[in-house]
């Protein structure tokens, strides 16, 4: 898994003039939109609700992300790409405005939006939150090719994966669908 700053630094890469409110806002979108399209986590370092949106605060401490855009796999990579791709042309208040949803609301707790503070973001809250975008939203990032079905899966591997799971677990979801 890469940290942020691995993420930080791939942003600068495709990126070499952002700022570092726009830094912060897309490593925070990459974040959300791996949370949704994978469950997974993209880095492990939190994300605070400050004023003007989610900050990761490892990569505040730093003047430059100074991470290995390397450690990323493809995935990751093409994470952080379709991102930018999708909000690249915004400036960082526009961006500001976009992450301000509903975990950065919910970690704030209706203080009002200026006001310093810096609770942590909640990981499940923030996957809720992209995950009802990509289903109620029709202008979202692009899913990276693999993420969600991995190019090499036929419908031959999808069926014996179902048919392993029924003969092993069948009677527990059984058991289960009726409580």
């Amino acid at each position: 898994m890469a940290n942020v700053y691995d993420v930080g630094q791939y942003i600068t890469e495709l990126v070499p003039t952002v700022d570092t409110m726009k830094l912060y806002k897309l490593c925070y979108f990459s974040q959300g939109w791996k949370l949704a399209w994978t469950g997974c986590l993209l880095f492990q370092e939190p994300l605070q609700a400050w004023a003007n949106g989610p900050v990761p605060v490892a990569l505040r401490d730093r003047s430059k992300p100074g991470g290995d855009s390397t450690n990323l796999t493809d995935t990751e990579l093409h994470t952080v790409e379709s991102v930018v791709d999708f909000y690249g042309d915004k400036d960082s208040i526009e961006l500001s405005r976009l992450s301000r949803g509903k975990a950065w609301k919910e970690a704030r707790r209706n203080l009002p939006d200026n006001a310093h503070f810096q609770e942590v973001l909640s990981v499940t809250t923030m996957r809720e939150e992209f995950t009802d975008l990509l289903h109620s939203t029709p202008n979202v990032p692009s899913c990276p090719p693999g993420v969600l079905i991995p190019e090499n899966y036929s419908l031959e591997t999808a069926l014996a994966a179902i048919a392993k799971i029924e003969k092993t677990w069948g009677g527990t979801l059984a058991l289960l669908a009726t409580r």
